[in-house]
């Protein structure tokens, strides 16, 4: 997923020759224009791999403010410290030093932390020993829009939405595998949401270059990503669950799933106007929604089947599919309102404007 976020930002540019056996690369305009750069300055140029250097002006991490360092003893967990790191993300760290109290690292310790940098955007390795992991931020919150990130949050979670059905089919096990990834992804997108969020809270400039009008907004934006994120954990819960349960023989009611379909496509339409109506300040959008998600609740919670009506397994696993959607209808009726609400906000701050 990360490189599908860092293609959004990617340009092509042309290897020119300098000299008999020197090469160059220009620098984007408005990059340089940003960071201040002249022609003399200096630049750090740090090799990732055998395919990619990263490039970064002096400014990036100079300062203290973006520096977090831990030490960590032996005896703290993998789940501590992915933790730990996912913690510095999300509040806007640039740089994390890692080290060892005493001796080395551990091997499941070290396996942890470059899983988890593997899950967080912009978070390159830059440094690691045997008793060091040092990790630094390579994204530019201000080179891309918020509506951009998460509008891709949306599209997995509408993603994730519909594979529900195909989980509960007879190749439900395919379609668990590929729920399961989705799930990942938006892991990452919401930790990037969430860290450009916080950032712009504290920082007008970059609140108004990621295209909000004021705090509030960025405190809606907020709750719909934390939203959108909770449908996509219930939805991987139900893969999980029906990958622990692979040998079941389902035998689930064709007519039952038909209508889980139908409820699913509804919810997954009125998820995105409501996200819409959020973007675009119009009151219609979300106040049609919420209008229509009563309804669509209460089918949702008639479909749950109740215990008694198939054996085992069964009966739990269907029950929490259902549910799932039932729950994915709810969380949508609260982004609704919270879409209702940035947009009655906008008329009255427009109002009070015009006067």
């Amino acid at each position: 997923m990360a490189s599908v976020l860092f293609t959004k930002l990617m340009d092509i540019r042309k290897v020119h020759r300098v000299g008999r056996s020197s090469l160059s690369v220009t620098l984007p305009y408005k990059w340089a224009r940003r960071n201040a750069l002249q022609a003399g300055d200096e630049i750090h140029v740090q090799e990732i791999d055998d395919n990619t250097l990263v490039i970064s002006s002096n400014d990036i991490g100079s300062g203290s403010g973006d520096l977090r360092t831990f030490e960590v003893g032996a005896d703290s967990s993998p789940d501590h410290l992915r933790r730990l790191l996912i913690g510095t993300y999300v509040t806007g760290a640039n740089h994390v030093r890692i080290s060892a109290k005493k001796g080395e690292l551990r091997p499941a310790q070290l396996e942890a932390l470059n899983g988890c940098v593997s899950r967080l955007t912009g978070f390159l390795v830059i440094e690691q020993t045997d008793d060091l992991f040092v990790i630094q931020n390579f994204m530019d919150p201000s080179a891309s829009l918020f509506s951009d990130h998460l509008n891709q949050l949306l599209s997995i979670t509408q993603r994730m939405i519909r594979l529900s059905p195909q989980i509960l089919s007879d190749e439900g096990e395919q379609f668990s595998q590929k729920m399961i990834t989705l799930g990942d992804q938006s892991d990452r997108l919401y930790y990037l949401t969430v860290r450009f969020l916080l950032l712009s809270l504290s920082d007008r400039a970059l609140l108004l270059d990621m295209g909000f009008d004021s705090t509030q907004e960025v405190v809606g934006g907020r709750l719909i990503a934390k939203g959108l994120e909770e449908i996509c954990d219930r939805m991987e819960y139900l893969a999980d669950l029906a990958i622990q349960n692979d040998d079941t023989d389902w035998s689930f009611k064709k007519k039952q799933l038909k209508r889980a379909e139908s409820q699913i496509e509804r919810i997954c339409e009125l998820l995105g106007a409501s996200v819409e109506g959020y973007f675009s300040g119009a009151v219609d959008l979300p106040e049609a929604a919420l209008d229509e998600l009563y309804s669509v609740q209460r089918e949702s919670d008639v479909m749950i089947p109740k215990t008694g009506d198939t054996p085992g397994n069964i009966t739990a696993i269907q029950a929490v599919a259902f549910s799932s959607i039932s729950e994915a209808g709810r969380l949508t009726r609260m982004i609704s309102e919270v879409a209702m609400n940035n947009s009655l906000r906008r008329m009255r701050s427009n109002g009070e404007n015009g006067k």
